[in-house]
Parts: C-alpha cells; structure tokens; sequence
C-alpha cells in the first residue's frame, strides 16, 4: 500500500507541468526531477541529476552564499520562501518563486530538500510594468505646475500634494498634508457648508466641478476651475478623492477686460451713433430754422399787407359810417322835439347800426392784429394793470370785480395782456350785467412751471355744454338781441392772443352756475411769491 502512495504520488509530481519540483540531497545536490522543472529551467532529468542546486542561482548570488544560506534555514526552521532570480540553462534568467522543505526521517535526521520553483516572470514584468507607470504617473503628477492635482482622504484632508498644488495655493508638502481642504476656501463658503456640499456631490455622482473664489497662503484670493473626482474601491467603498485645481485668475481678468472693452467699443459705437443723429438732427434743426426764419419773414410781410389791408378797409368802412351817423345825429339835433313816431324810432335805429358796424369793424382789426405786439416785454404789475382796465371799462355799481391784495409781476407785453383782460371783462360785465342786479367778477391766480395761470369768474348765467365749443370761433356770439349787442369776435382775440404766446385757454361753466375762464400766460415772474386765488 505504501509503495503504491508513493508510486501515485510520483505520478502527480511528474504530471505537473507549471512548477518544478524535485528533491535535493542533505548536501544540496539534484536527486529528482519533474517535467515542470524541466520546463520551467530548460534541464533534461539526466543532465541535472546530481548536480548542485547552486547551478540555478546568478554568479552573484553564489559568490554570496545564498544558495548555501537557504539550505541552512531550511534544515533548521523546516521550510522557507525566497524570490529572487534564477537561471536557465540557456543562462537567460527568470524571476522565481522557491518554495525549501527540509525532509527528515522517523528518528529527526535530517535526509534531504524539496524544492518547488514557479516561474513569476511574466507576473513580475507586469508588476514591474505597473510599479514603472505609477512611478511615472507619480512623476508626472508631481511635475505638473499648471495644475494643483492633490488626494484627500474620504473626510477631505490631503493626503497628496504636487508641485503644481505648492506653486498655486503656496504651502509646502509638509505644511498642508493631513489638514482639510476647506483651508483653500473663502470664510462665506466655509459658513454656508460649500467644501462639504461638494465632497457630497462627488461622492453621489462621481464628479463634481465648479468655478469659484479661492485662497491662497497669504490670504490672497485666485479665481479657480475646480474639479473632484470620487475613489472607489474594487468593493465599490469609497476611499478619497482627488482634487485637481486651475487657477484661472488671468483668464477671467482677461475675460473681463474683453467685456469691459466690448462695453467700450458698444458705448463708442452707441456714442458715435447718437452725434450722428445729434448731426442730423442739428442740421434738420438749422434748415427748420432757415424754413421758420423764412416763414417769419414772409409772415412779416404777410403782417404788413393784412395791418395795411386792415387799415385800409377800416378807413373806406368807417368813412361812410361816419357820414350816416353825423347825418342821423344832425337830423336828430335840428329837429329835435319834431321828429315822433316812427321816424325817431329808425333813426334810433340807424344810430345802433351805425355804433354795431363801427364795433364789428374795430373787432376784425383786433382779431388780425391778435397776438402781435409792437412793443418789447417790460414788467408788468398784473394787479395795477388789471385795476386800470377795470376802471376803462367802468362797470356799474351793481357789478363787483374783485382782486387779490398780493398779485404777480411778470415780464411780457403789457398790450397782449391788457387786451386778454380787457376782453374777459368786459365779456364777464356786458353778459352778467344783463341777466342779473348782482353781479360779482372775481380774479385769480397761481404760478406754474414757466409762468402763471390766471382764472376770470362770475355768477352770471354760465353757458351750455353744447355752447362751449363754439364760443372761440370768430362771429360767434351767445348774446340775446333783446339783451345785449355783442360782435363774436372777443373770445376769439383772446385765445389767438394767449395761443400764439404759448399758453392756454379753457373754460368751466355750467347754467345757472356762473363761467370761469383760465389761461395760462408764460413769463418770468417777479415780486409775489405767494400762490393765490381770489
């Protein structure tokens, strides 16, 4: 049974192919030889047997006594492991894996070695190829000064540092590592949980990027692109990050200046665009003016023509008038007492057609002369002004005009104004002053941007809706025949003269309830600043 174990054992042995496995001898020579052995270093069975286990080690090593050495720990701790190089019998070398058992007897002596070798050539060039390209990406790493590329571990204190980190952010290896990356970071962005929220962010989604403030060593802020990539384990656990930071202060100042000089040039262009217009526009405003200069002066003449038409027509209407009327104020005279009846009548009648035509004919002279004044602005104490016309109209006893104490004094002509006045009151008189004993005309005032506006008002009967347009056209008149004689042409004078001043007219009036007329007459105002209304 015992030679069968062995036998099988033997054919396992020799059946493996991937490790050499064969026996040494208390001296340390081949006394057995498997095809892996064979395979693994290129001896035949008869070529190797008997020979030293030393052939398999470099001249080195032999020199050193390792091969000796390991027998030695071999035999008096039962077994050991080496790596370390070995040669073939073509002298190329492999790296391996030597595995020593001692083999003792029943009695403890000891009568010899097995020894199993694997060849972890090809296992070493690809650890050494990876040894190789970490220590060069750690190079690389390292070398970067563009970038600061550093590790944190999973609760964000750094665990690397390159020079690339030491050139931006200003620590040394020595003084950063082992601290919390929340040390690059703005004091706002600590208080409102921004380092953490992006550890957060990374580890939820596996990258997080952003731009932003941050600090320097010397308290110095740098605008940074900043991106954090999570680390995970083959497990899928986490086990840090790693943290790359661009400074990118340059290019956003660059950035800005490029907006700034857009803005520029946009402002320039909207600024060259707007003193071409201006350009335009002066020059459209020059040659309106040459148009309005021309309108003037054509104006001018046209003025001339009318007051001389004007002037003409009244002197051939009015000299005929005056004939009719000397004549029935002659007939009247000489014969006095004798004319009755019917006779006096009609020359009472012709005398009132005579006084209406000579009125008409004084209004059309006012209406084409409205609003042209001969003499320069003076100023003008609108209180005595008003009290002078006033007293040239002299209302009745029954008829009331009140003014306030404290009226204004303006720059303007005095003649336009005292024929607006002269107009409204004498309207306010001749109309209140026929329907109604007691009459009551009342004069106000109060400034506005650019001048003042005044308001004329009585109790008298007031006017119609209806009517209130048609009051400003010339021969309209609202006066009854039986009542009182009026032209049409007195309102009219007034909104042409206010009009061409600059100013407004209006009216509010209702029947029963009195008319109050205001016009806003532009000037530069002097001596009362009180604003009244009477």
């Amino acid at each position: 049974m015992e030679e069968d174990f062995t036998s099988l054992c033997r054919r396992m042995i020799e059946s493996v192919v991937d490790y050499g496995i064969y026996a040494l001898d208390q001296t340390g020579h081949v006394a057995s030889w498997n095809p892996g052995a064979q395979r693994v270093q290129g001896y035949e069975a008869e070529a190797v047997i008997g020979r030293h286990v030393s052939s398999f080690y470099p001249e080195a090593e032999v020199q050193a006594g390792r091969p000796q050495r390991n027998l030695e720990l071999a035999a008096r701790e039962g077994h050991i492991e080496d790596e370390g190089w070995r040669v073939r019998s073509d002298g190329s070398h492999f790296w391996a894996n030597v595995s020593i058992s001692a083999m003792r007897d029943e009695q403890g002596e000891l009568t010899g070695f097995t020894k199993v070798t694997r060849d972890l050539s090809e296992r070493r060039s690809v650890e050494e190829a990876l040894r190789r390209s970490e220590e060069r990406f750690r190079l690389l790493v390292q070398s970067v000064m563009d970038y600061a590329i550093l590790m944190l571990d999973t609760e964000g204190r750094v665990t690397s540092w390159n020079e690339g980190a030491q050139r931006i952010k200003g620590y040394s290896a020595d003084e950063i590592i082992g601290r919390s990356f929340t040390t690059f970071y703005p004091r706002e962005a600590i208080a409102a949980g921004f380092p953490q929220y992006e550890l957060e962010v990374a580890s939820r989604e596996g990258r997080f990027e952003d731009e932003g403030w941050r600090v320097r060593k010397d308290g110095s802020r740098f605008w940074a692109n900043v991106v954090i990539t999570a680390l995970r384990s083959g497990a899928g656990e986490p086990i840090g990050f790693v943290k790359v930071t661009r400074d990118l202060t340059a290019r956003r100042a660059a950035e800005e200046q490029a907006q700034r000089l857009a803005a520029e040039q946009a402002a320039h262009a909207e600024a060259t665009r707007r003193s071409e217009e201006l350009e335009a526009a002066l020059r459209a405003a020059q040659e309106a003016r040459a148009e309005a200069e021309r309108a003037v002066a054509a104006m001018t003449v046209a003025y001339r023509e009318l007051d001389q038409f004007a002037y003409v027509a009244s002197h051939d209407l009015k000299a005929p008038l005056r004939g009719i009327g000397n004549l029935a104020q002659w007939i009247q005279e000489d014969l006095g007492e004798r004319i009755e009846g019917e006779t006096a009548e009609h020359l009472r009648m012709l005398q009132g057609r005579v006084n209406r035509m000579n009125a008409l004919i004084e209004g059309i002279l006012a209406y084409s002369r409205a609003g042209r004044a001969a003499d320069p602005p003076e100023w003008v104490d609108t209180g005595l002004l008003v009290r002078e016309v006033v007293e040239l109209i002299a209302p009745p006893p029954e008829v009331q005009v009140k003014l306030p104490e404290d009226m204004p004094t303006l720059e303007t002509e005095r003649v336009l104004l005292e024929q607006v006045f002269m107009n409204l009151l004498g309207n306010a008189v001749k109309y209140g002053g026929a329907t109604r004993p007691d009459v009551e005309i009342r004069i106000g005032w109060h400034r506005t941007d650019g001048g003042i506006q005044f308001t004329v008002s009585d109790n008298g009967p007031g006017i119609a809706a209806e009517y209130q347009d048609r009051i400003w056209g010339i021969f309209q008149t609202l006066a009854r025949r039986d009542q009182v004689e009026g032209t049409g042409i007195g309102l009219s004078v007034v909104k042409k003269i206010v009009e061409r001043r600059g100013g407004r007219i209006s009216l509010e009036s209702a029947p029963g309830q009195g008319a109050t007329f205001l016009f806003t007459w532009p000037g530069q105002v002097s001596g009362s600043s009180r604003e009244a209304t009477a």
